[in-house]
């Protein structure tokens, strides 16, 4: 009997523990680069666990993966680098906890946490060297095709996040791998010699573009790079884009800052924005475009594009005429060298390209009808009098 009682004193005790109510805390801390320096903010949160049936779906709210560290713009504060830890939780220690909070009777108790590292933290940054903005590159896409913008995004996505060690030469054909279908590019305008032809990787010379801006604006010293055939309305002001056609034409420059460079691309709007973190040591000024030789654009043409409705009619390259292009740029180094540089394209003359969509298909003539509602039948030919 008195076992019995014993047990059912237990059993009461236990169904009390599953319905009270207790503050599971939940312990963050964030690290910030800000002004070169790494800061340390701690935060907790708590949610009130009505029975530990509330864990399981709690636990797995809070989890996340760990974000490698990237620049955000603070109105307050300037570009700060921030990171995502990952978060990971054990069910069963999360329960030993909630339950041994019951029993020694307190109302909250903090939840067990594994904190997973990004693969490259604030603090990565901060011994790197990369503390700060450099330079940034934009272009405008604006009137590109559906095809073309995808090329445009995954092309900047591939290079998102691209660590520049000092000393190298970054590659952007390496960075951004193979230009494939495989890899997921798209087929869009390319220009191919002396015309324009659709292509796998259309667009991806906006992204090239944008990370030679970037290059040049840092005043880092360009190895390779080359000038599209003719002026595009994309690259404007005129001289400041780079043309890549794998395996023959690549975009290379040096990083010869005391530090590694971060580059970071993302879509905005119908720009493409490309910049470059690190440890600035120098000023860049530039000048131009100055443009000589000019020549007038022949006659436009006109792109089968099967994707369009037929009859439709969509200009994807305006007229540019001919022309000589120079740009000045000067570099004045913190050790108080100056480097100054003159930088040559030659644009031939370019006619509008319009996409035109399939002919329509004609419409089939009406037949005759006769009084009684019937189709006519042909009279016969006529005779000639004998």
């Amino acid at each position: 009997m008195r076992m019995l009682q014993r047990a059912g004193v237990a059993g009461a005790l236990l169904s009390g523990l599953a319905i009270a109510q207790i503050n599971a805390v939940f312990v963050t801390h964030e690290r910030v680069l800000e002004d070169g320096q790494v800061r340390v903010y701690t935060g907790a949160r708590a949610f009130t666990v009505h029975s530990a049936a509330d864990l399981e779906p709690l636990v797995a709210r809070l989890a996340r993966e760990a974000r490698p560290a990237r620049f955000v713009y603070d109105a307050a504060r300037g570009w700060i680098a921030v990171e995502k830890l990952g978060y990971g939780f054990d069910l069963d220690e999360v329960r030993a906890a909630y339950r041994e909070a019951l029993e020694a009777g307190r109302t909250q108790f903090v939840l067990p946490v594994r904190v997973v590292e990004p693969e490259v933290s604030v603090a990565d940054l901060a011994r790197w060297g990369v503390r700060e903005l450099l330079a940034e590159g934009r272009t405008s896409f604006r009137g590109s095709s559906a095809g073309r913008v995808h090329n445009i995004r995954l092309g900047a996505q591939k290079i998102d996040g691209t660590l520049i060690p000092p000393g190298t030469v970054f590659s952007f054909n390496a960075a951004v791998g193979p230009i494939t279908r495989e890899a997921g590019f798209g087929d869009s305008l390319v220009i191919v010699g002396d015309r324009t032809e659709l292509g796998v990787g259309g667009g991806i010379c906006q992204v090239s573009t944008t990370v030679y801006r970037a290059a040049f604006f840092a005043g880092l010293p360009i190895v390779e790079r080359r000038a599209h055939s003719y002026q595009l309305a994309y690259y404007h002001p005129v001289g400041l884009d780079a043309a890549v056609y794998q395996p023959w034409l690549d975009l290379k420059f040096r990083n010869d800052t005391p530090g590694y460079i971060l580059v970071q691309a993302h879509v905005q709007g119908q720009e493409l924005v490309v910049r470059f973190f690190g440890t600035r040591d120098r000023t860049v000024d530039w000048e131009g475009p100055f443009i000589s030789d000019r020549h007038p654009p022949p006659e436009p043409r006109y792109v089968l594009d099967s994707s369009l409705p037929p009859g439709a009619v969509k200009q994807v390259d305006w007229a540019a005429e001919g022309a000589t292009v120079r740009v000045e740029r000067t570099v004045r180094y913190a050790d108080g060298r100056v480097v100054r540089e003159v930088f040559t394209s030659r644009y031939r003359p370019w006619g509008a390209v319009y996409l035109v969509g399939p002919e329509p298909k004609p419409e089939p003539e009406p037949q005759a009808v006769g009084a009684a509602g019937q189709a006519a039948l042909p009279l016969p030919p006529m005779l000639s009098p004998p």
